[in-house]
């Protein structure tokens, strides 16, 4: 995982930037097509498309890294008997690529590193975090209670 978000933040401005406008004008499209939205003009489309455009970048940030820190999280998995030392572990190597990556980003041409991407990482590897936490509690007390009964 840490090798392809290495890849896609290899990419130069316009090749990145592409690939997400592409995205955000089939959705804004379709959105129009299916009575989702309304566009007027093609001034109102190129705004959505922008707004669209920026969402899709941030989800594809908070995405990566929640993968990434869910991959490393199960490498983990095998390491340590300590739980809360499993999902720090895994919440602090997956950050700390996150800044590693963006200081990387500096070093693109058309690219920068921004502190606020880090946050939306962040925001990923902590949402997958939480929900791995709570179905593999989910998962441990439904074997407890099964074992129990026996």
């Amino acid at each position: 995982m840490m090798a392809l978000i290495f890849f896609f933040s290899s990419r130069e401005s316009e090749d990145s930037m592409e690939s997400s406008m592409l995205i955000a004008y089939y959705v804004v499209d379709a959105g129009n097509n299916f009575g989702l939205i309304d566009v007027k003009t093609p001034e109102e489309r190129e705004f959505l498309v922008s707004i669209v455009d920026g969402i899709v970048r941030k989800a594809a940030h908070m995405t990566e890294f929640g993968i990434l820190s869910f991959t490393v999280w199960f490498d983990l998995l095998f390491w340590t008997d300590s739980r809360k030392k499993l999902y720090l572990l895994a919440v602090f190597i997956s950050l700390f690529y996150a800044g590693t990556d963006e200081i990387h980003q500096l070093f693109v041409r058309g690219r920068n590193g921004c502190f606020a991407d880090v946050l939306v990482d962040l925001s990923g590897i902590s949402i997958v975090m939480l929900c791995t936490f709570f179905i593999e509690s989910t998962i441990q007390d439904s074997l407890y209670v099964q074992n129990y009964r026996k």
